[in-house]
């Protein structure tokens, strides 16, 4: 078994409402980087995450469960929360264990009060956030207007790292692409938008950019 140094270490919360997908998107995670040999289930009741009887009855979570992979020679600590406004007390008591927050939104249902309350809780401590915009591919999905309202609740410094490719089963990193087909916005708009966030941090960065070199 690998060991590791605290430098190695990465401890991420997964957050949002009941019903965004953070178990399922956990599940996921742990069977492409090849932590476990099958990919686990809500609805079948294999879900690593939700494994009390409880949470496999009504096939949602109840309880925070950690879990973990190994990836590039780090290791990286999950913690999967409870969605239910009901819960939140769980996602609060783990903020001060963590080093980044991850927000689950449905996209079908954009920002809810769970999502809200903890990125404002997250906000408070500092800790680095990030948004995933969960079940894209679901019909009648405006993902423009969710984009829209993340800025519009969150700040304009919410930008897109991934856009949707056509047909929307895969996405584009516009961070290391610059330009690509795309099923919303333009990834080259996006690289640009993000290049000047990132370069306004940064004097020496911001030389560089203005230079014509990438950050």
């Amino acid at each position: 078994m690998p060991s590791y140094t605290t430098a190695d270490i990465r401890n991420i919360m997964l957050a949002g409402h009941s019903g965004s997908g953070k178990t399922t998107l956990v599940d996921s995670l742990l069977f492409l980087l090849g932590a476990v040999g099958r990919k686990g289930s809500v609805a079948d009741g294999t879900s690593f995450s939700d494994f009390e009887k409880e949470e496999k009855e009504h096939q949602h979570s109840i309880y925070a469960s950690i879990l973990h992979v190994n990836h590039a020679g780090k290791r990286i600590n999950i913690i999967d929360t409870p969605g239910s406004p009901d819960l939140i007390g769980q996602a609060y008591a783990c903020l001060p264990a963590v080093d980044t927050v991850v927000l689950v939104v449905n996209a079908q249902a954009g920002v809810e009060v769970v999502t809200r309350r903890v990125m404002e809780a997250a906000a408070a401590r500092n800790l680095a956030r990030a948004i995933v915009i969960n079940k894209i591919d679901l019909p009648d999905v405006n993902l423009a207007g969710i984009v829209k309202q993340l800025q519009e609740t969150f700040g304009h410094k919410c930008l897109p790292i991934n856009l949707p490719a056509p047909g929307r089963k895969q996405v584009i990193d516009c961070l290391l692409n610059r330009e690509g087909q795309t099923d919303f916005s333009s990834v080259s708009e996006a690289r640009s938008q993000i290049m000047d966030s990132i370069v306004e941090m940064d004097e020496a960065l911001m030389e560089k950019y203005l230079g014509g070199e990438d950050p």
